[in-house]
């Protein structure tokens, strides 16, 4: 950041009347909590040095550059993460997690990405969170139009998508773009397809999407007319080549702030078991989105406790690393003391 930009910061914080907080409880798991740690993580990950505007480009794309890169960090989120939980930047924007929450591809990939946006779409979600046809803001992102991009100004919005347009485009898992599922004629009617019916009791997804959903999303999924309630359909929540989204909207709910005409949603976590949630979830996604997602009620009981399976395998192998590690270190450290003693004898 420019020296300007932090002691702007700082000004802003100094200005905001104090609270008394009590300072929480480090409830990290192994090795995260151990700030030791934090030293191989610099080695290995740490990059130094102020941003450098390129020259050679226009003052809109650098000054997207240091938006994106620096003042917005989109990478923390979009960018997937390597070994030791730093950013590759091998794949940089090419889709990462908040949380549990997927954050999306956001370069040029025309399937993967945001290739099939046009500029003026990707600056409406930016600065609303809402394109339909393509896409709503929910979880971390909705929050972030909320708090941030939508008190930008139109010149920064259009610098970020200049700079967006620009980065290597990344491929996916995504066998068609995220807003382009949604089968018509499905929504004409009952769904009727398998996996449905994973609910508590005799609870099953069409249930539940009638009871909790239609109101505001429509008995066909087309929300509302004036986008006040979204539709499902054309709709990257549901078209997504990984189910987490829509689960995590469904125990959380969304928080829209009202943003441009946005309504938030309300958490289901509270009313619904695992088993109805994982049946309201494929429901959604088969009959709204990409069919070939499914989930079952241990897979929601894992989100609900704020971890994923692939999370937790990254999480032993962290483990397992850092351990290791630490075996090493004290095996030199016996051994180097071993000889010294051998040297003074």
């Amino acid at each position: 950041m420019s020296r300007e930009d932090v002691l702007a910061i700082r000004a802003y914080l100094l200005a905001q009347p104090p609270i008394s907080q009590p300072r929480p409880r480090n409830i990290l798991p192994f090795p995260f909590n151990q700030r030791w740690t934090v030293a191989l993580w610099k080695l290995a990950n740490l990059q130094t040095g102020s941003f450098t505007p390129d020259r050679s480009r226009t003052a809109a794309w650098n000054r997207g550059a240091y938006l994106v890169e620096v003042l917005g960090h989109c990478g923390a989120c979009h960018t997937p993460r390597n070994a030791t939980f730093g950013m590759d930047e091998d794949h940089k924007l090419a889709g990462g997690t908040a949380g549990i929450w997927h954050a999306f591809n956001i370069t040029s990939d025309k399937i993967a990405g945001v290739g099939g946006w046009s500029n003026e779409e990707l600056s409406r979600f930016l600065k609303t969170g809402a394109v339909p046809g393509k896409a709503y803001a929910g979880g971390p992102m909705a929050e972030t139009v909320m708090n941030s991009l939508q008190h930008l100004s139109d010149d920064d919005i259009q610098a970020i998508v200049a700079y967006l347009r620009d980065v290597p485009t990344q491929p996916g898992d995504e066998k068609q773009p995220r807003f382009s599922w949604g089968n018509a004629a499905a929504a004409d009617g009952d769904a009727g397809t398998e996996g449905m019916t994973q609910g508590s009791g005799t609870a099953t997804g069409d249930d539940l999407y009638r009871s909790l959903c239609s109101t505001c999303h429509g008995a066909n999924g087309g929300g509302s007319p004036d986008g006040y309630y979204p539709s499902l359909t054309g709709n990257s929540t549901p078209g997504a080549a990984t189910p987490e989204d829509v689960v995590m909207t469904i125990l959380e709910g969304v928080k829209a702030g009202d943003v441009a005409g946005r309504q938030s949603m309300a958490a289901f976590g509270g009313w619904l078991d695992d088993g109805q949630v994982a049946a309201l979830a494929n429901y959604v996604t088969a009959r709204f989105g990409n069919p070939d997602l499914s989930v079952t009620a241990a897979d929601v009981r894992q989100m609900r406790a704020g971890t994923t399976t692939s999370q937790t395998i990254m999480i032993l192998a962290a483990q397992s690393l850092v351990a290791g590690a630490a075996v090493l270190m004290l095996g030199l450290l016996l051994l180097l003391a071993r000889r010294l003693r051998r040297g003074m004898s």
